[in-house]
């Protein structure tokens, strides 16, 4: 700290008096400010110390017994004039002031101060001219005025109004401009603080808003959407962030963000309502479809079975001739009027058609003696061939297949007039990525020109216009064969042969769901695989029961954790191979897990195993670009919630290796399966009790996947997981209707369908997933419109999955 500049006075007269002149003069150059001593009479400058010479560029020499003038700045002449002098009254000080003065080496801001202090048996008065440096000062304070305007300038240009009040909300440090039109207030109303705001909100979302003062009181951040009343707009939607810190003096202050959100809510609304609008447009496109299918199809099955039993009556040659064209004509039209009706199935459901597990050699074998009389009575071959090293299986929908293949072979034998057509399989090159299967359909017909490869799966396109004419159809097979693959998860291309004809081919995924036909026959046992330890990091007991059931099966040591830090907890007590995390969980998610487990911990943390341990990423938000993202975060891979096994089997293998695996000895699903249209399977062995109850809310496919993972029941897996599931319930329905009463909590809200949402879909309440889904999204979006209706329907569908769960629960398993 710089000594007042009055106790220097004081103490130069104090030394004046006390010390001889040289020496008292010797001490007034050791203080660390400009002292100048001058006869107030006649302002001649009788002494001024180094500090002085330093800050005015002056030598003491030239210009002492002689008043300032020469060589100092007039205007610090000025200030030490005679006259000026006069107007202080004897022992006391002018004020501070700072002036700007040249020096011969440039100009320099100072503070400077007056006194006048009587000499002791003298009559003469002293007057002292105390300087101190204020360059670093007022360069400090510009600096402060710059970065405050160019706060204001920053604050003043986001389309978000910045506030800074006390904990009790009734005064304001800060505000942007932008607050005041935001709520509709005058600048007197600031006076009250951001408590006016509480005066504006809509009454049905006070409820809500009284949770900014819980989460204050408790040193948390809020974030909620609220209604208020505009006084010149009327109702309108904004969203109010509030962060609390502590400063060092103690006292809380409370940083908040508010913004109008009312068009972005009017959006979300309009695309609600189009959605509505298409899922009814969905809905009734399928229904149409139905319809369509039935009274299509019974006319032509009517056609086509009267004219083949015209054909088996006495004709003359004409008439056959005329009966066997209405029987060719009515095929075709049959053909056009099947890829018409799946066209438009596949592009207005978006069926899954991954998964699974389709036997390969036997449907294979079965389509190639299908279709061998149909290319026989053309005249032409058809050959099936298969590598030794073909996989028992493909991880796709076995009907879907059959019908992707059936439309290639039909291609293939409708434009080729001589030679054959050969259905083959082909493992793909080593170091190809993915590793897969090839199934292609090879032929020697009329070959496809280059320039219409691009365009051969458009539907209702040819080759070439000539084609229609002379082949017939529409061009819609090869655009539902596209359909297929792309839901498949494979890829469909197409190229000519240089020797003449066409190859299309379709590149399928490979995973454990079964080794290779040669490597792995039904009497023989798997290698036994190490006993990979596997942690998995968890929170909903459904998911846990299935994911643990599905691991056990692999030959997989389980630990279950129940959330994140849990999770971190176990990573330093025993070491693993690999670790599942949950992304959504309550308390620390998966994400913040991650993050913590890859910087090798905190002071709360200690871990046991490297930080690049394979972290398995599992979620139910299976949008588009999830992958990428949580891969951008650090994980290893990407499992998408319901697990599937052949998926689970996948990643395992993607990264602990192929021996990792030793999978479920089952036989394969008998060769009929193979043949089914999409979306039907073989009948279980042990159906649920009451499928006129479970068939309006709960999917086979799902419970069969569940039984499929403790084929003899010895486990108790599917009931283990129906009483979890209905104790979430239990838990899970209370806490959201008690969100509800509390004004639309959307964060709890959020949190009781994100849990439901997975477990829901792995027991095969699919609807009851779709219903969880729509209210997490609304409430991620702050959308509180219509979501009373959506969380009823929610609870209804609830109901009729209990009861349907219990009739499993006390029927045959």
């Amino acid at each position: 700290m710089t000594p007042d500049s009055s106790l220097a006075g004081e103490a130069a007269r104090q030394l004046l008096q006390a010390l001889n002149p040289a020496d008292s003069l010797a001490l007034l150059d050791l203080l660390p400010m400009g002292l100048l001593l001058m006869d107030s009479q006649d302002g001649r400058l009788m002494h001024l110390n180094r500090e002085a010479e330093r800050l005015l560029s002056l030598r003491g020499a030239a210009v002492l017994g002689q008043p300032l003038g020469q060589g100092v700045d007039p205007a610090l002449a000025e200030l030490c004039a005679p006259a000026r002098w006069q107007t202080l009254r004897e022992g006391r000080r002018g004020a501070r002031e700072d002036l700007r003065v040249q020096t011969p080496f440039g100009s320099r801001w100072l503070q400077v101060q007056r006194l006048l202090l009587p000499l002791a048996g003298q009559r003469r008065t002293l007057a002292v001219l105390v300087l101190q440096d204020a360059n670093a000062r007022r360069q400090l304070e510009r600096a402060l005025q710059e970065s405050d305007t160019r706060f204001r300038e920053v604050t003043d240009a986001v389309s978000e109004c910045l506030f800074v009040t006390n904990a009790e909300w009734d005064r304001l440090h800060f505000s942007s401009p932008l607050l005041l039109d935001t709520l509709g207030l005058s600048p007197m109303d600031l006076r009250h603080g951001p408590r006016l705001f509480e005066e504006r909100i809509h009454p049905e979302d006070r409820v809500l808003y009284q949770r900014r003062l819980l989460a204050q009181a408790a040193g948390e951040s809020s974030d909620m959407v609220l209604r208020i009343q505009h006084p010149g707009r009327g109702l309108r939607w904004v969203r109010l962030r509030t962060r609390v810190q502590v400063h060092a003096g103690g006292a809380p202050l409370v940083y908040g963000i508010l913004a109008d959100v009312t068009e972005e809510q009017q959006r979300h609304r309009e695309l609600q309502a189009a959605r509505d609008k298409a899922e009814s447009a969905s809905q009734a496109k399928s229904l149409l479809m139905a319809n369509m299918s039935h009274e299509f199809r019974t006319p032509m099955n009517g056609i086509l079975g009267m004219t083949q039993l015209l054909l088996n009556t006495p004709l003359d040659q004409r008439q056959q001739h005329y009966a066997r064209q209405v029987q060719a004509s009515a095929e075709d039209l049959q053909h056009l009027l099947d890829d018409m009706l799946d066209l438009a199935h596949l592009e207005g459901e978006a069926a899954e058609l991954r998964g699974g597990d389709c036997p390969l050699r036997p449907l294979l074998e079965t389509l190639t003696a299908q279709y061998r009389p149909q290319a026989e009575s053309r005249g032409l071959r058809l050959t099936l061939e298969l590598p030794e090293d073909l996989p028992a299986s493909v991880p796709v929908s076995a009907g879907a297949l059959r019908r992707l293949l059936g439309k290639l072979l039909d291609n293939a034998l409708k434009f080729t007039e001589q030679g054959e057509v050969r259905l083959r399989a082909l493992r793909q090159p080593t170091g190809s990525s993915p590793d897969g299967l090839l199934l292609q359909v090879v032929d020697t017909g009329i070959g496809i020109p280059a320039e219409k490869l691009q365009r051969l799966f458009m539907p209702f396109t040819q080759g070439n216009a000539s084609l229609a004419r002379r082949y017939g159809g529409a061009g819609l097979g090869l655009a539902v064969a596209q359909q297929l693959a792309q839901q498949m998860g494979a890829r469909l291309e197409a190229a000519a042969r240089p020797e003449g004809g066409s190859i299309f081919s379709l590149a399928l995924p490979l995973t454990a769901a079964g080794g290779s036909a040669a490597q792995a026959p039904a009497v023989a046992g798997p290698a036994t695989p190490p006993a990979w330890r596997i942690l998995v990091v968890e929170d909903n007991p459904v998911n846990q029961e299935v994911i643990q059931q599905m691991l056990l099966q692999l030959g997989c040591t389980v630990q279950l954790t129940n959330g994140g830090e849990e999770g971190l907890l176990a990573l330093g007590e025993s070491t693993f191979d690999l670790v599942m995390m949950d992304i959504h969980m309550p308390g620390m998610d998966g994400i913040q897990a991650l993050q913590i487990f890859r910087r090798g911990g905190d002071g709360r943390f200690r871990f046991v195993n490297p930080g690049r341990l394979p972290v398995i990423a599992v979620t139910a938000n299976a949008l588009s670009g999830d992958r990428g993202k949580l891969l951008a975060y650090g994980f290893d891979d990407y499992l998408p919630k319901p697990i599937r096994s052949g998926e689970l089997q996948a990643v395992l293998q993607r990264q602990l290796g192929q021996a990792a695996l030793s999978g479920p000895e089952t036989a394969p699903a008998p060769a009929e399966s193979a043949h089914l249209p999409p979306g039907e399977t073989m009948p279980s062995a042990t159906p649920p009790t009451s499928p006129e109850r479970s068939a309006g809310c709960l999917d086979e496919a799902s419970l069969q996947r569940l039984r499929d993972l403790d084929p003899s029941g010895s486990n108790q897996l599917l009931p283990r997981v129906i009483n979890a599931f209905v104790k979430s319930l239990d838990k899970l329905l209370p806490d959201l209707q008690r969100a509800r009463e509390a004004g639309m909590d959307l964060a709890a809200i959020r949190h009781v369908a994100h849990t439901l949402k997975s477990s829901s879909a792995s027991l095969g309440a699919l609807q009851l997933s779709r219903h969880c889904a729509d209210i997490e999204t609304m409430a991620r979006n702050g959308q509180t419109e219509g979501l009373d209706k959506l969380i009823d329907a929610m609870h209804d569908e609830a109901g009729l999955v209990r009861h349907a769960l219990e009739a499993l629960l006390t029927g045959p398993q």
